[in-house]
């Protein structure tokens, strides 16, 4: 057989081995699947490329399908990397720091827990002392010596034409009658004059009242009563806070992590936090804020009041005065009065005879001293959160 018969016959074999081959490799038609395409996702929401669920940009996972995952997926635009939460401390947080009344509450994006509420800029003012004395004990009624009776030709509260001072009684004392002097009134007639402003029997003076000044009260004292105390509530002036971030995701360059952005009222940077009032840590988060939880108040005062001498006090000191002319006899009342009061009287009598029946100190006040304000109310158990400088 001819050179150029054998090769066509090769060429032939090789055909119909191919042919064979690609028969035996081709699948029937029904058994082709169904193939779907991923349309391109828009930044900044979750993509449902090949069926697949919303990114969640917090599990480290690509759960849209797109092969991007959490921060590195445009549908987590809410969310930025940021540096790992550095040792002893704890995060991440959103932080509000203002008014009470201000209080957000915490965003969806930041609900992974129980949120940190603390406060902050005491307002607690020191206490109020107040220090008073009881009533003035122990007092006495001036000497009764002192005392100045007067007798007039007119009634009380009028102008009078003669007026008798009677003599003081040394060493006088209650219920002692005396009268080494007097106003020898007793004429008939009763008719001020100025020729009868001779006070002796002879010349019967006209007399109309009697008046007497009064007299003090000496001596005493007067018992501190217990310090009074009003020490108003404290009032916080500022509120802390802080509300957790869920678990930290991927999809960052290696050292940071995904976590969601804050937004406003809250901090613009996200924060850390450790309890005690810290240092913040060198590194990004540099903006200390620190809050309490309790209160410390030991706001009190000085238990130290006393009292000065009595002051003020008088005597209430009645006198009676008589007609006996013979010297120191009180047997012819003819009035009563009080020391520093006046009584008019009838009849144009003689007065002679006076004794104090009764001499009773009243009144009287101390002047308090003392109590002295001590104590602070001040924050307790505090927390510092240290946040990213957004400046």
């Amino acid at each position: 057989m001819s050179s150029s018969l054998v090769a066509r016959g090769a060429r032939l074999a090789a055909w119909i081995g191919l042919g064979a081959a690609g028969a035996l490799a081709a699948p029937a038609a029904c058994l082709y699947p169904d193939y779907t395409f991923d349309e391109p996702e828009p930044s900044g929401s979750a993509g449902t490329g090949g069926g697949a669920g919303a990114e969640d940009c917090s599990n480290g996972a690509d759960d849209d399908g797109d092969g991007l995952v959490d921060c590195a997926d445009p549908a987590c635009g809410g969310f930025v990397c940021t540096t790992a939460v550095p040792e002893g401390w704890s995060g991440y947080f959103a932080l509000f720091d203002g008014e009470p009344a201000r209080d957000p509450g915490c965003p969806d994006a930041f609900a992974a827990g129980e949120p940190f509420i603390g406060n902050r800029g005491l307002s607690a003012p020191p206490a109020s002392c107040t220090c008073s004395c009881g009533p003035a004990e122990g007092q006495a009624c001036d000497a009764l010596e002192k005392i100045k009776i007067s007798v007039s030709d007119a009634p009380c509260d009028s102008p009078w034409v003669c007026a008798w001072d009677l003599e003081p009684i040394p060493g006088w004392t209650r219920d002692q009658c005396a009268g080494p002097d007097g106003v020898f009134g007793g004429g008939v007639a009763c008719e001020p004059a100025e020729d009868l402003c001779d006070a002796s029997a002879e010349a019967h003076p006209c007399v109309v009242s009697v008046s007497a000044e009064a007299i003090g009260a000496t001596g005493g004292s007067c018992a501190p009563d217990p310090v009074q105390i009003d020490a108003p509530p404290p009032r916080w002036t500022g509120l802390g806070r802080a509300c957790p971030a869920p678990p930290a995701g991927q999809g960052c360059n290696v050292g940071r992590v995904c976590v969601p952005r804050p937004g406003a009222p809250f901090e613009g940077g996200l924060c850390i936090a450790k309890d005690g009032d810290n240092a913040c840590p060198p590194g990004a988060y540099t903006e200390k804020h620190v809050f309490f939880t309790e209160i410390e108040d030991d706001r009190g005062c000085k238990d130290d009041c006393s009292c000065g001498d009595p002051s003020n006090g008088t005597c209430r000191t009645t006198i009676a005065l008589y007609a006996d002319n013979a010297e120191d006899t009180c047997e012819t009342p003819v009035v009563e009065l009080l020391a520093g009061g006046c009584a008019n009287v009838e009849g144009n009598p003689t007065i002679v005879g006076r004794k104090v029946t009764s001499a009773t100190p009243t009144g009287g006040a101390c002047a308090p001293s003392g109590g002295a304000a001590t104590g602070t109310a001040r924050g307790a158990a505090p927390r510092t959160f240290c946040c990213q400088s957004q400046g």
